[in-house]
């Protein structure tokens, strides 16, 4: 029984100890933590501010990007994607433009159904994500759209520099082909992974300077496509069709044709989100915010 009891003694004195040793650690670990965060509390108050700088010249460029939005024709159409050698990855993106609105619907190969919508709202800097599960279930996710377009923006400026270093080159050419009822020039772009052949019409029916003054403005953040370095090197028209072919194996042979081009009116449901549960994702400014109330 004595035994027992000094057993017993022993087991408490040693969890008592690691307990007061545990205190004694966190004690020290928040007095060195607290005393860290007032040594530098002018270098993380400056930091906060570098933080609100950024984000106040990010809100106050997007909002100037956004008054000079064009509206876009209504119009329809259908990109078509072949992989000649991987069919498996065919597929097409079906785009619905009216106004300020962009509705784009994909279908491919792989997944044998629609992955429902994609509605971006240039305008209001809104982009829209539907989406039902395996259940039927239909939600809705809407976030910042410059979180997506700046993206676009940065491959555009990244291809500006690289056709006006010479690092890539597009070139007129005198061939022509008529391509879904639409007679189309043929340019050729070259860098070093690829070379694309790209067919432009000018058909009066497209509403060219209208769609590619939309395009531009909302894709490109640009206001005049004349300005733009495809303009400056004499491509003036639609792109219909372009046929990527990869000089190394990093990427695939693909073929982008826009077909089903339709001018005048667009179903109204493609830019509805009726039936659908639909949440709003925290801006980064709201993030940025919660966090300086949090810590």
């Amino acid at each position: 029984m004595k035994k027992a009891f000094i057993f017993s003694v022993l087991v408490f004195f040693s969890f008592y100890s690691q307990a007061q040793r545990g205190y004694v650690r966190r004690a020290v670990r928040d007095n060195v933590e607290e005393k860290q965060e007032e040594k530098h509390q002018d270098e993380r108050d400056k930091g906060e501010k570098a933080v609100d700088e950024r984000m106040d010249a990010w809100d106050a460029n997007d909002k100037k990007v956004r008054a000079g939005i064009q509206p876009f024709p209504t119009m329809s159409m259908t990109m078509e994607l072949e992989y000649p050698n991987k069919p498996k990855n065919n597929g097409s993106i079906s785009y619905y433009y009216k106004d300020y609105d962009c509705a784009a619907v994909m279908q491919f190969e792989k997944s044998k159904q629609s992955s429902d919508r994609i509605i971006m709202n240039f305008k209001l800097g809104k982009t829209t994500m539907l989406m039902t599960d395996k259940k039927g279930r239909k939600t809705g996710l809407v976030m910042e759209l410059r979180t997506m377009d700046w993206a676009v923006k940065s491959a555009y400026k990244k291809e500006i520099k690289a056709i006006e270093s010479g690092e890539a080159t597009i070139k007129e050419t005198s061939e022509y082909k008529v391509i879904e009822g639409y007679k189309c020039r043929k340019y050729v772009y070259d860098n070093e992974r690829y070379t694309s052949d790209m067919w432009v019409t000018k058909d009066a029916k497209l509403n060219q300077t209208q769609l590619n003054k939309a395009w531009n403005s909302a894709f490109m953040h640009a206001a005049d496509p004349n300005q733009s370095v495809y303009a400056k090197v004499g491509m003036h028209g639609v792109l219909i069709q372009t046929h990527m072919m990869p000089k190394d194996n990093r990427m695939d042979e693909c073929i982008m044709t826009f077909k089903n081009i339709r001018t005048g009116s667009v179903p109204a449901e493609m830019f509805s989100t009726a039936g659908y549960e639909v949440e709003e994702m925290p801006t980064m400014r709201n993030m940025w915010d919660s966090y300086k109330q949090e810590k």
